[in-house]
């Protein structure tokens, strides 16, 4: 492709991406159509699948792209602090996510934690591994369990809040995590650079 045609597709790639961004603070995500994000966006719907295969894999993408971005803000915040279990952390992962709550709202009703899944087993096997095992657990399987209540709590947790509305700040709420988190110390292995790529 040419240098024009390179512009004109990313051009149309941010229209689609902000429509339905913009659809999303009313609707829920199945109750947005290829076509409306058509209508809006003025293209056609040929043009929207050269882009995406569906809304899903829309989703996907602005997820990627909104979790690529947030990872960077949390990193420069925390000045490269690895812990990610200090309370200073946990409230910089929470403003980000009140950044774009509607759009992480709309997300979490629609699939989950399932695609944030994905990172997950680098930090399981570099940072709770060895935690665990100075813990003394020495199962694989019981590192999951642990792992996976960990994981599935602070998710769990900041989807409330944000189907709330975000009442309390994301410093509250780390405190409120914090809590319920309190038998992980705060000298966890550093995660690794990796993870934030």
């Amino acid at each position: 492709m040419n240098t024009k045609k390179n512009e004109r597709f990313a051009e149309t790639d941010r229209r689609i991406r902000k429509a339905f961004t913009k659809m999303v603070l009313n609707k829920k995500t199945n109750q947005i159509s290829v076509r409306e994000i058509c209508e809006a966006t003025g293209i056609n719907r040929s043009s929207f699948y050269l882009h995406y295969a569906d809304i899903p894999a829309l989703i996907t993408a602005i997820v990627e792209e909104k979790w690529t971005e947030s990872v960077e803000r949390i990193h420069e915040e925390m000045h490269g602090d690895p812990n990610i279990f200090s309370e200073a952390y946990v409230a910089a992962t929470l403003r980000e996510a009140k950044r774009d709550r509607a759009f992480y709202r709309a997300y979490f009703e629609k699939f989950g934690t399932a695609e944030l899944e994905k990172g997950y087993q680098t930090l399981f096997e570099n940072v709770f591994k060895p935690f665990f095992r100075r813990l003394g657990i020495e199962s694989e399987r019981c590192m999951e369990y642990h792992f996976e209540f960990v994981k599935a709590g602070y998710f769990a947790v900041t989807r409330k809040w944000l189907l709330y509305g975000c009442p309390e700040t994301p410093e509250e709420m780390a405190k409120i995590i914090k809590r319920s988190m309190a038998a992980i110390p705060d000298d966890l292995p550093p995660v690794p650079d990796e993870l934030f790529i």
